[in-house]
């Protein structure tokens, strides 16, 4: 059950979400949406649950889908819980990585995504994703709320989307949007993918994410393709001991989980371990622009 809360949540709005609650307030807070859009930030909260394959557990992860008066962003929601440590520090040092590789930008009601990307280091992709929905007239009743079903096809998997038409916001998680209201429910044929909207949160001013969307604590995202960010990855995974060589001629020590690695004999066993690190690191939405691994 859903809570989508107006006031009272702003001292909320940095901790994780709880059980899911009743959300009759939905309906009340889109009627307050167009007066307080502009100087607020509407959260969404998604349950995502994803996996490589139907045979594998699925991994779960809460993601934020967060829209102002001109953007509109997608995140791992742990960046919220660290980002309230930090604040309340007064600095950048506890710091986090996303786990789902689904961090991005785009200005509202635009197709124009800036994808960031992060693999030791920090990259942003620009891509270009307007989809072609087939609506259809099958609906179905969620927490109380009609949601009408959509499909599309979209970066090598066929989608199906449950969006609801009385939620006036043609957004939804990661880079689906341009349906005629929220996404409250996605997922692909295989449901290797599967978000389902759990909460809405509004805070009371524009979200700023630069320290960890826009940068990953003050490092800088380097423009580069999805191809050129491929192979970089590739190029790891053909040669991962090789980021540790060079310390480790110098008489350097590396460091795997509790084990310390001191020789490059040592090192050189680690291989494999490493490149089943890199291959399983992230499970790729976009499966046609995934990198490939001999």
């Amino acid at each position: 059950m859903i809570n989508f809360r107006i006031f009272g949540c702003y001292l909320q709005c940095y901790k994780k979400p709880h059980k899911i609650q009743n959300m009759r307030n939905l309906t009340l807070l889109f009627l307050l949406f167009t007066n307080l859009y502009f100087s607020q930030t509407n959260r969404f909260i998604y349950e995502l649950k994803y996996r490589s394959e139907p045979t594998q557990d699925y991994r779960t992860d809460l993601m934020a889908l967060d829209i102002d008066a001109k953007n509109v962003r997608f995140y791992d929601y742990k960046f919220v819980e660290y980002d309230s440590i930090n604040k309340k520090a007064n600095e950048y040092s506890s710091r986090y990585s996303t786990k789902t590789d689904q961090v991005l930008t785009r200005k509202l009601n635009s197709n124009k995504n800036i994808w960031y990307r992060d693999f030791f280091d920090y990259f942003a992709v620009t891509t270009n994703d307007e989809m072609k929905w087939k609506l259809s007239n099958e609906t179905q009743n969620f927490e109380g709320y009609k949601l009408q079903k959509a499909t599309t096809k979209f970066a090598g998997r066929d989608w199906t989307a449950w969006f609801s038409k009385d939620v006036n916001i043609s957004e939804g998680p990661y880079k689906f949007r341009g349906l005629p209201g929220l996404i409250f429910i996605l997922e692909d044929n295989q449901k290797d993918f599967v978000y389902k909207l759990v909460k809405n949160i509004k805070l009371p001013r524009t979200y700023d994410t630069k320290e960890f969307v826009e940068t990953h604590y003050g490092k800088p995202a380097l423009p580069v393709t999805n191809e050129k960010f491929n192979k970089y990855i590739q190029e790891i995974y053909a040669d991962p001991i090789r980021m540790f060589s060079a310390q480790m001629k110098d008489g350097g020590k590396a460091t795997f989980k509790n084990e310390t690695v001191e020789s490059m004999e040592e090192l050189n066993k680690k291989k494999a371990m490493l490149q089943n690190g890199i291959k399983s690191r992230y499970i790729y939405i976009e499966k046609d622009k995934a990198p490939k691994f001999n």
